[in-house]
């Protein structure tokens, strides 16, 4: 019988979610508080994670940690500033042109479109309405600063936790399996031995499997984005290809920026109005189809993550950490989902952070004789149900073997 999060005696229950709520509040408060501390933090430890398949596989050709880490941490760093200086020029063009380009994009939309020109004339009329009231009171305008001024502004404070997080990657990548042999010395038990090593293994493999696979998907996705800007005649197309490529670490959010970079730079840069559209759709068009087919073909089931999830997450850590936290949503969202596929306790979590699956026997006959036929929960499918036979006999085996089988091997 499954093992609900609510069950127990009500008071104990209830006794026991008031605790929880206000950890997670009081831990949510410490995470915005001293932010500029864990943002480093974490971004440290997740970029030693996703990377230490590299160190590992330079370990079996008999390279020691230290030097691992010194090639993995070069290689790494050499391949941000490549990325940085393919688009430095651009960047610098587009901060100093700030309120040009922003002149330039409503010019063009007044010219071809008309639908500013009413309120631009209201405009003016009111304005010479209070120009010409003798005891009008002397206005002050506050210019607000562009997005691309707040962005250069802000880059030094950004590039520091960059900086401490490199350095914090590097260390914990150099130190080798030794947080692995730290989480077996505090256990007391063989079982919480085991335990710990397995969720602690495959949060890392989970990791690493997700974003080498993502990275190199939005590589071919830069290249297919440059080459489409290029061949539409949109200027810097290096620049859309790395832009591309960066943004599409942010889920839904970094497609629309992108989509609206290719819009703003499209009006400026054609004369019609109907051509300035072809490059953002073609931006949305191929930035559809990678996420539509290639990436979850090339991801796979078990790391798939429900949709709904990606985007609260998105929404909660850019809350929390602003710009940072975007890019740093989906990993941390990753390493939840392992930690609590290995957690019983935790099942009803990982059930919803996971993507869809089939259910169980005994849940679709329950979904079927309650929702109407129309309903698409639980659809029989053979290939779920195969998967999810072997999960669950998989699940057992594992709780079978806990007390049995040997520790993951640590190279």
């Amino acid at each position: 019988m499954k093992k609900g999060f609510l069950s127990g005696q009500p008071e104990t229950a209830y006794t026991h979610w008031a605790i929880i709520g206000l950890f997670v509040f009081a831990s949510v408060s410490a995470l915005s508080f001293a932010q500029a501390f864990f943002i480093p933090v974490v971004f440290g430890v997740l970029l030693a994670l996703i990377l230490s398949p590299i160190r590992r596989a330079l370990g079996s050709l008999g390279i020691g940690p230290g030097i691992a880490a010194a090639i993995t941490m070069t290689i790494f760093c050499a391949a941000a500033a490549v990325l940085l200086y393919m688009i430095s020029s651009s960047l610098a063009t587009i901060i100093s042109d700030d309120p040009q380009l922003m002149n330039k994009v409503r010019d063009r939309i007044e010219e071809m479109s008309g639908v500013l020109e009413p309120m631009r004339q209201a405009g003016e009329q009111i304005e010479a309405m209070q120009q010409a009231s003798a005891d009008a009171p002397e206005r002050v305008v506050v210019r607000e600063e562009g997005i691309f001024s707040l962005w250069a502004e802000t880059t030094p404070y950004v590039a520091g936790q960059i900086m401490l997080a490199v350095v914090l990657a590097t260390f914990l990548i150099a130190s080798g399996d030794m947080f692995y042999e730290k989480l077996v010395q505090v256990m007391h038990t063989d079982s919480a031995k085991r335990k710990s090593l397995r969720i602690a293994r495959e949060m890392e493999d989970q990791l690493s499997t997700y974003f080498l696979t993502i990275t190199a998907i939005n590589l071919v996705l830069g290249l297919v984005i440059g080459t489409a800007m290029w061949l539409l005649g949109m200027p810097d197309p290096v620049f859309f290809g790395v832009a591309a490529f960066a943004l599409n670490f942010i889920p839904y959010i970094g497609s629309i920026f992108g989509i609206g970079l290719a819009f703003i730079m499209a009006i400026v840069t054609y004369d019609n109005f109907w051509l300035s559209l072809a490059p953002p759709f073609v931006y949305w068009l191929i930035n559809s189809a990678e996420g539509q087919f290639l990436t979850p073909v090339a991801v796979g089931r078990r790391l798939r993550l429900n949709a709904v999830a990606v985007f609260i997450s998105l929404a909660f850590w850019a809350w929390l950490w602003s710009f940072v936290g975007m890019f740093l949503s989906t990993p941390m969202l990753i390493a939840l989902k392992a930690f609590s596929e290995r957690t019983p306790e935790l099942d009803w979590l990982n059930t919803f952070l996971e993507g869809r699956k089939q259910c169980a026997e005994e849940d679709e006959d329950i979904v079927h004789s309650v929702m109407d036929n129309e309903t698409d929960a639980c659809a029989a499918d053979e290939d779920d149900r195969e998967i999810l036979d072997d999960e669950l006999h998989g699940d057992s085996e594992d709780e079978r073997l806990d007390d049995d089988r040997p520790a993951p091997a640590i190279s």
